[in-house]
């Protein structure tokens, strides 16, 4: 009989080694949390979507798109600094965050959602807005593009695998979520990245891990903490398979690409596959030292860039 090597143990969640605690902040994230910020709701297909702003409106506007399983809340150490310039809206979208769940859900009603909760929070109200995804945001963000691109001054999409057809993803992703933990500090101390890596700045992770989660009751009637976003979100997601390139051909406004310099995801291979389809002329940005989630390992240097490439001097 063959053996077979074991397993490598998973390495405890990040935040365990706070248990419970909020790490230290430097002092410019607190800053940030002090910036004030409206918000709001608007309904999109009979789902109510949530939205928070921040900055003037009449501005020019900036509408964040959150990745999978994520929320509005990713963007609180970026969305601030922007807004002394234009108006930041970041919205959840629906089956994450705040926002309602759907029974089916698309990428054509996901970019209803972008532009009804850019339009709710005053990010219309100057002129046309940019759009900006991180991973799946980076992609609704495409599919936006696709679809209102001509309401849009154009988009930036932050290590999104744009990929061969013969790569892409054929299946959904495995289910997540769904547990219901005994307390709010069990259920924060089992936050992970998705896909997992390391992240120096642990302020950030458990700021999101704490707008992650909500009361629900358990089995035995007592109080307990799961996760917001509906844990059969990708069971019942539908897909309009599209190749690269008609995707690139696709696009009706500006693009520019983001990745993290040492992305898992966005590896060298597909960052120029990238480049070839979107054209060599698109502005594409490497952020050093950060991987896939580039806004948490890098946000001053994701929203310096932003600044410029979103400000009336691009392009």
């Amino acid at each position: 009989m063959t053996k077979t090597s074991p397993r490598p143990e998973r390495p405890p969640a990040p935040l365990v080694q706070f248990k419970g605690a909020k790490p230290p902040a430097p002092a410019w994230f607190e800053r940030a949390l002090a910036v004030p910020a409206d918000t709001g709701t608007v309904m999109v297909e009979g789902a109510m979507i949530h939205w928070k702003a921040w900055g003037e409106t009449g501005k020019p506007g900036l509408v964040l798109v959150h990745g999978g399983v994520a929320h509005k809340d990713w963007w609180d150490s970026i969305g601030p600094f922007l807004a002394e310039t234009r108006r930041v809206v970041a919205l959840d979208l629906s089956g994450m965050g705040d926002s309602d769940h759907r029974d089916v859900y698309s990428m054509d009603t996901y970019a209803l959602e972008v532009i009804a909760a850019g339009r709710a929070g005053g990010a219309f109200a100057a002129e046309a807005p940019f759009v900006v995804g991180h991973s799946f945001g980076g992609f609704v963000s495409l599919a936006t593009a696709t679809e209102f691109g001509a309401e849009l001054a154009g988009i930036a999409v932050l290590d999104s695998p744009v990929r061969p057809p013969n790569e892409q993803r054929n299946t959904p992703p495995p289910r997540r979520g769904g547990g219901i933990y005994a307390s709010f500090d069990a259920a924060l101390q089992r936050f992970r990245l998705l896909p997992e890596q390391e992240c120096a700045n642990a302020f950030l992770m458990d700021h999101i891990a704490r707008q992650s989660l909500k009361p629900m009751a358990r089995p035995d009637g007592s109080e307990g903490w799961t996760w917001k976003f509906d844990p059969h979100l990708w069971s019942k997601m539908t897909y309009d398979r599209q190749s690269p390139a008609e995707i690139a051909a696709g696009l009706k406004c500006r693009i520019a690409l983001f990745r993290g310099a040492n992305s898992a995801l966005v590896t060298d291979e597909v960052w120029d596959f990238m480049r070839e389809t979107f054209g060599a002329d698109t502005t594409m940005v490497s952020i050093p030292d950060a991987q896939h989630h580039l806004i948490l390992d890098q946000p001053i240097a994701v929203a310096a860039a932003l600044e410029v490439l979103t400000g009336p001097g691009w392009g």
